[in-house]
């Protein structure tokens, strides 16, 4: 019986003899990328070897290679073109034109996941030694691609196009470096300011604009079946262009540093608005709305963002009581209630919904109880409120009721 002995991973070696540094996965893909696209942007004559066993990121870059003209042959262990399954964790890239020559190797086996160790020659006349390597191993004769792709060095328009494409790569992997880094770094502040103040000035827009959608639907209704005009057409009118410029006040916001609009502002009447804003919600729905709005004082607030926070909590309220809370024996309700205390007004949110889960997570970002739900209302409202020089805290979670305070000075 003939005895087989096995091949060793002599690509490995070669790369170990080159004694480079190791390099990222990001980088690396840099350098594949930025030797394959300017030979699928312009295809000519050319052969592609290559052995790519971790594709991500560059799973779309591997099928126009496999959709395209250029003549490739794929060594993964999966491939018909291998005699032996020996070079493991070792993986390459050669590309082979009449003007261009570029071998890259690289092997995964290294202590840190991130990094690989790997070998480059590029126009040079040691391609041969990988060439060999990899052709002992073949099915597939490539010693006649060896033979047909001797590069002209005087004419390197595509190795020019290539380094180009790394140099573009490159900036942009250091970008995302820089980025990165930020990001780490300002982890605390970014779940505060949510990245974003964007993100979170979107949240508010969608819900003034749902209460626009709603009340237009009301007025529709309305108008259809009394064919007349009332005080409940005027309000609904007066509603939906209150929201609409509440909504333009915060894309405004987008554009500018200081979105804060602190002026006095009769709490009474941040209620009464708040309350006509938001009756919308209760439509259709067997709720009591309670408002006790006894407090006749001046406090410091921005008028839309203090409304927008009050539309918040009593549109979680609705939205928190489900199917099992149908027959409460004293029936659903939100109120609304304002005190004074000291020199601060308290304006209490409260609803019978029944006990909030992880309460200790509610004014985190991405945080959420319902299934549609961003995470980011209550976060908004904290901060919104503590911007106006307030606080925003969940009192009581329970069975029997859930409170929610606001906290702010009186002028």
């Amino acid at each position: 019986m003939k005895k087989i002995v096995r091949q060793q991973n002599y690509l490995k070696e070669l790369i170990e003899s080159q004694e480079n540094k190791y390099l990222s996965r990001r980088t690396l893909n840099c350098l594949i990328r930025a030797t394959l696209e300017p030979l699928l942007d312009k295809p000519e004559i050319s052969v592609v070897l290559y052995r790519i066993i971790n594709p991500e990121g560059l799973t779309g870059l591997i099928k126009r290679l496999e959709f395209s003209e250029i003549e490739a042959y794929d060594y993964s262990d999966e491939s018909d073109n291998l005699r032996e399954r020996v070079w493991a964790d070792t993986e390459f890239l050669c590309v082979l034109t009449h003007r261009f020559v570029s071998i890259l190797l690289w092997d995964n086996k290294t202590d840190d996941k991130e990094k690989v160790r790997y070998y480059s020659v590029c126009n040079s006349r040691l391609q041969s030694e990988a060439l060999d390597i990899i052709n002992r191993n073949s099915i597939q004769n490539i010693k006649h691609f060896q033979e047909q792709f001797r590069p002209d060095r005087r004419d390197n328009i595509l190795l020019n196009a290539s380094w180009r494409k790394l140099v573009e790569n490159t900036d942009e992997a250091s970008k995302d470096a820089v980025l990165g880094f930020a990001e780490e770094q300002t982890a605390e502040i970014s779940a505060q300011s949510y990245d974003t103040n964007t993100r979170a000035i979107a949240h508010e827009i969608k819900n003034q604009l749902s209460i626009c959608d709603l009340y237009t639907e009301v007025l529709k209704r309305y108008c259809k079946k009394n064919e007349i005009e009332d005080d409940t057409i005027t309000n609904a009118l007066n509603c939906l262009t209150r929201a609409y410029k509440m909504a333009n006040n915060a894309l405004v916001g987008l554009k500018s540093i200081a979105v804060n609009n602190l002026k006095p502002h009769s709490l009474k009447a941040l209620i009464n608005t708040a309350e006509n804003l938001t009756k919308v919600y209760f439509e259709c729905k067997n709720i009591r709305y309670i408002v006790e709005n006894s407090v006749d004082e001046m406090i410091l607030a921005d008028e839309d963002k203090f409304i927008a926070a009050l539309i918040n909590l009593v549109k979680n309220a609705v939205e928190a009581f489900g199917i099992e809370e149908e027959n409460l024996k004293n029936g659903k309700y939100i109120k609304i209630k304002t005190e004074k205390s000291g020199d601060f007004a308290l304006i209490r949110v409260s609803n019978n919904a029944g006990e909030i889960n992880n309460p200790e997570k509610i004014f985190e970002a991405g945080f959420t109880t319902k299934s549609g739900g961003s995470g980011l209302g209550l976060m908004i409202c904290k901060k919104s409120l503590e911007e106006q020089l307030g606080q925003l805290t969940l009192e009581h979670t329970g069975s029997d009721y859930t409170e929610f305070v606001i906290k702010i000075g009186l002028v």
